[in-house]
Order: structure tokens, then sequence, then C-alpha cells
């Protein structure tokens, strides 16, 4: 496993992602699987690039990431059913 490959992704990630700017295109109307579509179709070279030196320790690493991501968002999900149900 390369040390930090993970960061590489993540860094370049999240700055390609911000000047994306999604939430402006979520509030054009694009559905969150649109969105993805679409950024994945725009990056998907360097994506691919990122991805070739990453190995099976990093997959791993990411796939946990992953789990805990999707886990933190069925919790925003019920936190958001709470405050949707008491404000109803």
């Amino acid at each position: 496993m390369i040390k930090n490959i993970t960061e590489l992704w993540f860094s370049w990630f999240y700055e390609n992602w911000e000047n994306y700017a999604p939430g402006d295109l979520l509030e054009k109307g694009l559905s969150p699987s649109q969105l993805a579509e679409r950024f994945v179709d725009e990056n998907d070279d360097k994506i691919k690039e990122i991805a070739k030196k990453f190995d099976s320790e990093n997959y791993k690493a990411l796939n946990e990431f992953m789990k805990l991501s999707e886990s933190e968002l069925l919790i925003l999900k019920y936190f958001i059913k709470l405050i949707k149900l008491k404000t109803s």
C-alpha cells in the first residue's frame, strides 16, 4: 500500500467537488444520481488515473470508509425524519 494514497484521492475529490458547485446544480433540479453521473463523466480520465495508483489495501480502506459514510447517511436521514415529524 502506498502511504497516504487515500489522501491523494480525498484531496483531489473534495477540491474538484467543491469547484463543481454541487449545491447550485441541485438547486437547478438535478437529482443526486444525475449530479454524480455528470461529475464522473467530466472527470473520468483523472478518476481512472488516480485509481491505477491504488492496491488491495487501499481498496479495503476505502471500502470501510464507504460503509461508515453509508451509516452516517442513514443516521442523517433518521434525524431529518425526526425534524419533519416535529414540524408537521
